[in-house]
């Protein structure tokens, strides 16, 4: 398993990186795993998911809207380990759209499988989901310290990777990082202006700078360069609140 986690750790692209992670992954008892980073505030945009082994239909639904349904990488924030996802703790708390993704994967032969939070460099954060366990019991036998070990291995390669391959990191101002933050959270130009005691029309002219130095056009686009890049965390308070609504409501009095 060693030489397994060394040879994912030296990997010198992102194509064989891959093929590392499923030797380490199938050596772990696991065929299929799918990737989701960066994990921003809005699981409708900037979330890039690759897939290995899982089924094309359930990838082409995934892609499409099921994406938007997906509680697992933000239960695997909340949790911080590695965790079987047909088996979740009691005090999880689902929404109906999350509870009915998580039901549709049996269709799929995904109703069981392990989920782990992955942390990169730069404050960079990913999820790696693992399935197609090689033998009937694998998801109940994993040792799921040894998967997360390789997961994470793996993703903190690819952040290294990706920043190697999207050259240098640009220079913000303190003020433009300040801006930068405040859109990564979610904030309009308005309240981002009111945030910094700032005129709209200033925070207009900063977010103007930060599209031109990250090569971006829309907002979006900057805020997910700017997560991928370690410049900025996006979505903490988003995440807190998506913990919060799932805890069991206190009884009325």
């Amino acid at each position: 398993m060693l030489d397994l986690l060394r040879a994912l750790l030296r990997a010198d692209s992102v194509f064989a990186l891959r093929d590392a992670t499923m030797a380490a992954f199938q050596a772990l008892g696991f065929a299929h795993a799918y990737f989701v980073s960066p994990l921003v505030q809005d699981r409708s945009e900037g979330r890039y998911m690759s897939n290995v082994g899982f089924p094309a239909e359930w990838e082409s639904a995934y892609r499409e809207t099921l994406h938007t349904h997906d509680p697992l990488p933000d239960i695997a924030l909340r949790l911080g380990t590695a965790f079987r996802w047909g088996d979740l703790p009691s005090d999880i708390q689902l929404q109906p759209a999350e509870a009915d993704y998580l039901k549709s994967l049996g269709q799929w032969g995904m109703a069981n499988g392990i989920g782990v939070p992955a942390y990169g460099s730069a404050a960079r954060v990913g999820f790696v989901g693992l399935g197609g366990p090689l033998e009937a019991d694998g998801v109940e036998k994993a040792d799921l310290d040894i998967v997360r070990i390789a997961a994470e291995a793996s993703y903190l390669r690819y952040c290294e990777l990706i920043v190697a391959e999207s050259g240098d990191i640009p220079r913000l101002s303190s003020r433009e990082l300040d801006v930068l933050h405040w859109m990564a959270q979610g904030k309009s130009n308005a309240a981002i202006a009111r945030q910094l005691e700032l005129s709209p029309e200033t925070v207009d002219t900063y977010v103007r700078r930060i599209f031109q130095k990250l090569n971006v056009s829309d907002r979006t686009s900057a805020v997910v360069k700017g997560v991928t890049r370690g410049i900025v965390i996006a979505s903490e308070p988003a995440i807190d609140r998506a913990i919060e609504a799932r805890q069991p409501k206190d009884p009325k009095p």
